[in-house]
């Protein structure tokens, strides 16, 4: 199951672009420059390199190749003009020439796979319309909990977090997390619809965790608040940041949340908190297993911030999705 992404795929499961058989052919113009113009015209490949990759080092290899081509074309010409050395200066130039065409094919091979397969991160930008998610443990720090209770709790939950996330169609690894400690932070790339993030993905999770509290000893069951928000996210030095991100931990942390999860039955491992925006744009946008009867309104006022939000306490128990 797979993305589209401007032209390519993301291949869900593994965030990794698919790459077609034509887009890898054509991008092998690079090495047809390189050794037809036996190495002259180096410099356009990597050009066109530090334009799509926005590296503004490989500016300075352009002016490098751009350089080395210069003294190349120079070596020749001695080599035309003069009389006893021409066929020393003719050797040099020739194995300089196979030495440059091999050191800048290796060179754009790196750039051409960067190109063609970037991180599964490269897509964030700042002004970005993304939809985020966040997580947190309940009592996860009570006291009598270990370290090695803290791993396993965590391991579990993030394993069927990465789980409902695949299950849902959307590509863990294509995601960017920041581990909070006693939860995550998921940014979905704008590619994905972000109503999966409602469904199927609250049903799926809530469904493994009620499976796995029913079968595990009571220290190390699971549950869990969650809140969902959609926004143009910004970039700094530090990661992810802006309005969005900050409106999401409020609604995590709040007040109402908290006491919904005290309030639900104990087979309930799972409340949520969606934005209001994100039920107006996304839910009530409507779509197949979208359920905006069984959210209710609420007033969240946390710090600075009083916003109204959607509750929702998801049935434990897996029905068909589709």
């Amino acid at each position: 199951m797979s993305q589209g992404d401007g032209g390519n795929k993301v291949a869900v499961g593994t965030g990794r672009t698919r790459v077609s058989t034509a887009q890898r052919v054509v991008s092998l113009w690079y090495f047809v420059v390189v050794v037809g113009s036996f190495g002259m015209l180096a410099l356009l490949p990597v050009a066109h390199a530090a334009i799509r990759l926005r590296r503004g080092i490989l500016w300075l290899f352009v002016l490098g190749y751009g350089g080395i081509a210069v003294a190349m074309t120079f070596l020749l010409e001695r080599a035309a003009s003069e009389g006893e050395s021409e066929a020393m200066l003719s050797f040099a130039w020739l194995f300089g020439t196979i030495l440059f065409v091999t050191v800048t094919c290796v060179h754009l091979a790196r750039l051409r796979t960067k190109i063609l397969y970037p991180p599964p991160t490269a897509w964030v930008e700042s002004g970005m319309h993304c939809g985020l998610f966040s997580i947190d443990i309940s009592g996860f720090g009570q006291v009598g909990r270990s370290s090695e209770i803290f791993v396993q709790v965590r391991r579990m939950l993030f394993g069927l977090l990465a789980t409902a996330f695949e299950a849902s169609g959307i590509a863990w690894d294509a995601c960017l997390k920041r581990d909070t400690g006693d939860g995550m932070i998921v940014v979905v790339p704008p590619h994905f619809p972000k109503f999966r993030l409602v469904y199927p993905l609250l049903s799926r999770l809530t469904a493994e965790l009620a499976r796995y509290n029913v079968v595990t000893e009571p220290g190390l069951r699971i549950r869990v608040r969650v809140a969902i928000h959609a926004g143009e996210i910004a970039l700094d030095e530090y990661g992810v940041t802006g309005r969005p991100k900050v409106l999401l931990a409020r609604l995590l942390d709040s007040r109402v949340l908290r006491d919904a999860l005290a309030e639900a039955p104990d087979e309930s491992p799972v409340v949520v908190l969606v934005s209001d925006r994100f039920h107006e744009d996304v839910q009530d946008q409507g779509g197949p297993g979208l359920d905006t009867m069984s959210y209710r309104q609420v007033l969240v006022h946390e710090k600075e911030t009083e916003v109204r939000a959607w509750l929702h306490v998801p049935d434990p128990v897996l029905r068909e999705l589709r």
